[in-house]
């Protein structure tokens, strides 16, 4: 019907990035606000059906990673690495192994280098906030995990 009246239509699929129009919203990132905008935009977009927006706790520790790993891209990547494919390998080299808490991973280590060369850097204050969040979520799931061995068993 949109396109009978003259409208082009496009698609960002964000499943499967070879059947979508290739817009980059990287491209037109120019401040620390735009950044935030496009984590909002991607959390506003990305939400599995039935989700609530009560579980506030949990996307804001979503929302500081995005933000690290996008302020990471936006200020230290080539421009051609600034993308949603360098972002999903981020996310996929984010190996967490519950058994060992002292486990580091591949962004753990760019984010130690980065915080050496550059403390006050954005990405690194926004990934620092993560992983305060994370430690707490952890700790919230130990303790409601001991709460219920010990309340209901």
């Amino acid at each position: 019907m949109l396109e009978k009246h003259g409208y082009e239509i496009k698609v960002l699929n964000t499943i499967n990035f070879k059947k979508s129009m290739h817009y980059n919203p990287f491209a037109y990132l120019r401040s620390e606000k735009d950044i935030l905008k496009l984590v909002q935009t991607i959390m506003a977009n990305t939400k599995g059906e039935g989700e609530k927006s009560t579980e506030d706790f949990w996307c804001k520790a979503e929302r500081l990673y995005y933000t690290a790993l996008i302020g990471y891209l936006y200020y230290e990547a080539p421009e051609e690495e600034q993308n949603f494919e360098s972002l999903l390998a981020f996310i996929d080299a984010s190996e967490v192994r519950e058994e060992d808490e002292n486990f580091k991973n591949a962004v753990d280590y760019m984010f130690d280098a980065l915080e050496k060369e550059k403390p006050n850097h954005f990405a690194v204050k926004q990934y620092r906030k993560y992983k305060l969040a994370a430690g707490v979520i952890e700790l919230r799931r130990t303790l409601h995990h001991n709460f219920s061995e010990k309340c209901f068993a």
